[in-house]
C-alpha cells in the first residue's frame, strides 16, 4: 500500500512538471527590455549628407512633377469630372494637414490671397475661365536639406508657372507668369510592417507666391 502511494506520488509529481514546462514553452520570449514584444528591426537612422543631396533630392524633384501633373489635371477642363475630383483627393495627400496656398493674379494688382489646400484646388477645378491651360517651365530646383530641432529635415522647392484663361474658341483673354516656393519636410514613418522597416517620406507644406507677372490685360 505504501509503495503504491508512493508511486502514485512520483506520477504526479512527473505531470506536473510536463505541465508547467508546456505553458513556459508556450509563453513569448522576453527581449532585453523584459518586453515580449519582438525586437525592432527597422532602427531609425538618419539620412547621410549624401543621400540627401542624392536620393532625396532626386525624390523632391519628382514629387513636385506628380504635383504639377495633379494641378494640370484639375485645372484642365477637357478632363472628365471623376478624373479631376480624383485627382483632388490625390492632390491632397501629398500635403501636411492645415497647409496653404497663396494665390495671385493681375486682375488685382497682384493682391496675395492665402487658401487652405483643399480649397485651392476646387476654386482651380471652378474657374470661371471658358478653357484653362498651365504649363511648367524650367525644372524644379530643390534647396539643400536641413535638420530641423524636431528631428526632421527640411527645405523649400521651386517652381514656375504659366497660366492661361481662354474663351470658349481658344483666345487668350488672361495671361500670367508665377514662381512658386512649396515648403517641404522629411519625416521618418513606420510603413503598416513597424517591425520590419522604417521609411522617409516627403510631405508638403505651405506654397508662397514670389513673383508674379502679368502677360496681357485681364479680362473684367
Amino acid at each position: 500500500m505504501k509503495k503504491n502511494a508512493q508511486l502514485l506520488c512520483f506520477a504526479i509529481g512527473l505531470l506536473t512538471l510536463a505541465v508547467s514546462t508546456q505553458l513556459w514553452a508556450q509563453q513569448p520570449p522576453k527581449n532585453q527590455n523584459g518586453s515580449s514584444l519582438p525586437p525592432h528591426e527597422g532602427e531609425i537612422k538618419d539620412p547621410t549628407r549624401t543621400e540627401l543631396d542624392g536620393e532625396f533630392k532626386k525624390r523632391t524633384e519628382q514629387q513636385v512633377l506628380r504635383l504639377q501633373e495633379y494641378i494640370q489635371i484639375i485645372s484642365d477642363k477637357s478632363q472628365s469630372s471623376e478624373k479631376r475630383e480624383i485627382a483632388i483627393k490625390e492632390v491632397i495627400k501629398l500635403f501636411e494637414p492645415g497647409s496653404t496656398v497663396q494665390v495671385s493674379s493681375g486682375k488685382k494688382g497682384g493682391q496675395v490671397v492665402t487658401r487652405p489646400i483643399g480649397e485651392y484646388f476646387r476654386r482651380l477645378r471652378d474657374l470661371s475661365y471658358p478653357q484653362v491651360e498651365i504649363t511648367f517651365y524650367d525644372a524644379p530646383y530643390v534647396g539643400d536639406y536641413r535638420k530641423g530641432p524636431d528631428g526632421g529635415y527640411y527645405t523649400t522647392a521651386t517652381f514656375s508657372q504659366e497660366f492661361k484663361g481662354k474663351d470658349d474658341k481658344g483666345n487668350i483673354v488672361y495671361e500670367d507668369k508665377t514662381k512658386k516656393n512649396v515648403d517641404v519636410s522629411l519625416q521618418n514613418m513606420t510603413n503598416e510592417d513597424f517591425y520590419k522597416q522604417n521609411s522617409w517620406i516627403i510631405k508638403f507644406g505651405n506654397i508662397k507666391v514670389t513673383e508674379t507677372k502679368k502677360q496681357a490685360k485681364p479680362i473684367n
